[in-house]
């Protein structure tokens, strides 16, 4: 599965890593996962370095349609995201639909740093 995450209910935290190629789908089924868990205010850590968004601009916008979509259901959590420069270009849009939540938010090319910011954030939410 190009999209693995790990999420924490003590510790409030999820941790997503993406390998490969993420589809819509893949996409999808994370977004549906953090509504079952209500994880949604969780402070999350994306790390995907060494994957890609295997979609067309229709489907990332869609992405980011669905994440905006996210910000109207519960409070948002920090999100620590681990890019490299050349994925930030493709991700933009998204990156910008994330950034409109009421929330911490910030990139990095290094995990270590990115684990330490979004753990030093306070939780949100209930």
């Amino acid at each position: 599965m190009p999209l693995r995450w790990t999420i924490d209910d003590t510790r409030r935290t999820v941790d997503v890593v993406a390998e490969g190629e993420v589809t819509l789908a893949d996409a999808i089924a994370f977004f549906d996962a953090m509504e079952r868990a209500k994880a949604l205010p969780y402070n999350k850590l994306l790390d995907g370095v060494r994957g890609h968004a295997a979609m067309t601009d229709e489907e990332l916008m869609a992405v980011a349609a669905r994440v905006r979509n996210l910000h109207s259901l519960d409070v948002m959590g920090a999100l620590a995201i681990v890019v490299t420069r050349e994925q930030s270009h493709r991700l933009a849009r998204v990156l910008g639909a994330a950034a409109v939540a009421d929330r911490p938010i910030k990139v990095f090319d290094d995990v270590r740093q990115a684990r330490r910011w979004r753990d030093a954030q306070a939780p949100r939410g209930r």
